[in-house]
C-alpha cells in the first residue's frame, strides 16, 4: 500500500498533473486502486484536484500534489541541506550564498538545455514539461505582450522560509533556460500562493 502511494507521489511530481487513467497506465495498476489511494492522498491534503475541458463532452479530473506533497516527496533530503545551507552562510555569508545558487541555476540550464521553438505556446509548455522532470510546478499564461510564469511549488518551497537566497537559484535557471531577463512578480508564500514570473513578447 506504502509503495503505491509513494509511486503516485513521485508520479505526480514528475507529470505536474494526471488523470486516473493516465496513473493507471503509467504504474500497470487498476484504475479502481489509484482511485483509492488519490483519495486518501487529498484527505491527508497531500494532493489536490481540479477540471480540465478539451473540447467537448465531460470535463477530465486532474490531480497534482499540493506544496504539503512535495515536501512529502523531498523530505528524506531537508535535514542534509538545511544543514549545508546553515554552514555555506556562516563561512561565506548570505549575498554570497545567493550568488552561489544564481551560479548552479545556470549551471543546471547548461545541463538541461531547452531547444528553442518559434512557436510560443510549443515552447513555454515544453519548458513547463522540463522543469516538472525537476520536481517544480510550472504554468504559463499570455496577457497582452507579456508571459507570466507562475511556479506554484519548487523542490526547495521547505527552504525558502529559513532560506530566501534559494529563489536565486529559481530566477536563474529560468531565465537561462528561456534566454529571458524575468521580471519578479511575486514570492511563494507559506499559505500556498505562487512565485510569478514575467517577460515582456516583442511581436515582429
Amino acid at each position: 500500500m506504502k509503495n503505491t502511494r509513494d509511486l503516485i507521489l513521485k508520479t505526480l511530481a514528475v507529470t505536474r498533473q494526471a488523470t486516473i487513467n493516465k496513473l493507471a497506465a503509467q504504474l500497470e495498476i487498476n484504475p479502481i486502486t489509484v482511485r483509492n489511494h488519490l483519495q486518501l492522498l487529498e484527505e491527508e491534503e497531500l494532493i489536490k484536484t481540479s477540471e480540465r475541458r478539451h473540447g467537448v463532452g465531460r470535463p477530465h479530473m486532474v490531480y497534482q500534489l499540493t506544496n504539503k506533497g512535495q515536501q512529502e516527496v523531498t523530505s528524506n533530503y531537508r535535514y542534509l541541506t538545511e544543514s549545508l545551507l546553515s554552514m555555506i552562510e556562516q563561512r561565506i555569508g548570505s549575498n554570497s550564498l545567493a550568488e552561489m545558487l544564481e551560479t548552479i541555476g545556470q549551471e543546471m540550464a547548461l545541463a538541461h538545455n531547452l531547444e528553442f521553438n518559434p512557436n510560443l505556446s510549443e515552447w513555454m509548455d515544453s519548458f513547463c514539461d522540463l522543469m516538472a522532470e525537476q520536481g517544480y510546478q510550472v504554468d504559463w499564461e499570455m496577457n497582452e505582450n507579456r508571459v507570466y510564469i507562475r511556479n506554484a511549488s519548487c523542490p526547495y518551497h521547505h527552504l525558502k522560509q529559513t532560506y530566501p537566497e534559494i529563489c536565486s537559484l529559481d530566477r536563474s535557471l529560468f531565465s537561462n533556460l528561456l534566454a529571458k531577463e524575468l521580471c519578479f512578480e511575486k514570492a511563494l508564500s507559506a499559505k500556498g500562493s505562487a512565485c510569478i514570473y514575467s517577460y515582456e513578447v516583442f511581436n515582429d
